[in-house]
């Protein structure tokens, strides 16, 4: 299981110069606009989603039927995706917050400048990037990275048409007697260990569902 994770870790290696293009155009856009969370969270959130790219290499090498020749377990070739994900995590928090402390040091900290929220807000893209990781993993393995594509699409747009559908009830309802003020604050207060919650749920539940749909597949 290990060699498989060293392989996932030198795909991304070897990306290692679109990542660095990504940063140079994500700071200058920082500096532009005068946010620098922008700069803060890219390469982080690059670096969490390389795990679906990973799925992409693997097909087109047909990379699991070499693994399957191997003595691993199903469940172990799977568990090595969750744990290179994993992985990923803490390399992505280390850099974003490396990438923090030299802005911070670099640019005096205030209005134009840097703050603590913005470690605050890395930790929630990172954990909504881990979600979406977690929504990813089974459909690949279930339908592979072609089909995949299509089942995310019709979900979005399932998505986009519930939300257009509940935003003309919502008109009906009275919004002045509704205190936008006091849940704004609520989720703000509690949106960190509410998605650290969400990301344990979602990674637990998606890996057994990985583990199920692969162990289905024939090759």
């Amino acid at each position: 299981m290990r060699g498989l994770i060293i392989k996932d870790l030198l795909f991304i290696k070897n990306n290692y110069k679109t990542t660095l293009v990504m940063f140079i155009g994500s700071l200058l856009l920082s500096i532009a606009i005068g946010n620098y969370l922008i700069a803060i969270s890219t390469v982080p959130l690059v670096l969490l989603v390389s795990s679906i790219s990973t799925f992409q290499t693997d097909e087109f090498f047909n990379t699991e039927a070499f693994t399957l020749s191997l003595p691993l377990s199903r469940e172990k070739i799977v568990l090595s995706k969750y744990v290179f994900t994993l992985l990923m995590t803490l390399v992505s928090t280390y850099i974003g917050l490396v990438i923090y402390l030299l802005i911070y040091f670099i640019i005096s900290p205030g209005f134009n400048g840097v703050n603590t929220d913005m470690i605050k807000m890395l930790l929630i893209l990172e954990s909504a990037a881990l979600i979406v990781d977690s929504i990813f993993f089974p459909i690949i393995y279930k339908f592979g990275c072609e089909k995949s594509r299509f089942v995310l699409m019709s979900i979005i747009m399932l998505l986009l048409g519930i939300m257009a559908i509940a935003s003309v009830y919502i008109n009906v309802i009275n919004v002045e007697q509704i205190d936008l003020v006091g849940i704004f604050e609520l989720i703000n207060n509690n949106a960190l260990p509410v998605m650290l919650v969400l990301v344990i749920v979602c990674l637990i539940l998606s890996y057994f569902l990985s583990v199920k749909f692969f162990k289905s597949k024939d090759y």
